[in-house]
């Protein structure tokens, strides 16, 4: 059986709800040294994600900084990959882009994130998955997996495209 996601994810995920202080948000940042936040709702589920660069911009500011939630500075476009996917597939994606990580969901719910590291680390432990991805998996397995840009509402990889 090929690894899935959930072998390499970790669910050891910093994250903060989107009405907390964007002060604690940066203090959080600092301390995990993250490069950036996943925000949930009260459901756990993720409505967006906090870029430290966008924490940054706002320290550098010469501007009065009034108390301000993470709602304010929060991004409402982000990946997610959903557990059950090939680890292939997230291997693909973040070697073809910028990111560093991906959100894990089941659901609608935050449950982990996959990171570049622990890809590499599954995939040396695991020879039969540094084969080739793309020809172990059918398209449609292909469109199903696929990681998702989420604008607003939260889509599921799996669960989008049936």
């Amino acid at each position: 059986m090929r690894a899935t996601v959930r072998d390499a994810m970790s669910t050891d995920v910093v994250s903060v709800r989107s009405q907390t202080s964007i002060d604690d948000a940066e203090r959080l940042v600092v301390q995990y040294c993250l490069s950036e936040l996943f925000v949930t709702n009260e459901q756990g589920r993720l409505v967006g994600t906090l870029p430290d660069y966008v924490i940054l911009k706002r320290r550098l500011a010469k501007a009065p900084r009034p108390r301000q939630t993470v709602e304010h500075f929060m991004s409402r476009r982000f990946l997610v990959i959903d557990a059950d996917s090939p680890v292939c597939v997230a291997a693909r994606y973040l070697r073809e882009h910028v990111h560093n990580r991906l959100a894990v969901v089941e659901g609608m719910s935050l449950i982990g994130q996959i990171t570049r590291g622990a890809v590499l680390q599954l995939l040396s432990q695991n020879t039969r998955d540094t084969q080739p991805c793309e020809a172990h998996l059918s398209p449609e397995i292909r469109q199903i997996h696929r990681p998702r840009l989420i604008s607003g509402t939260m889509i599921s990889p799996t669960n989008a495209v049936r």
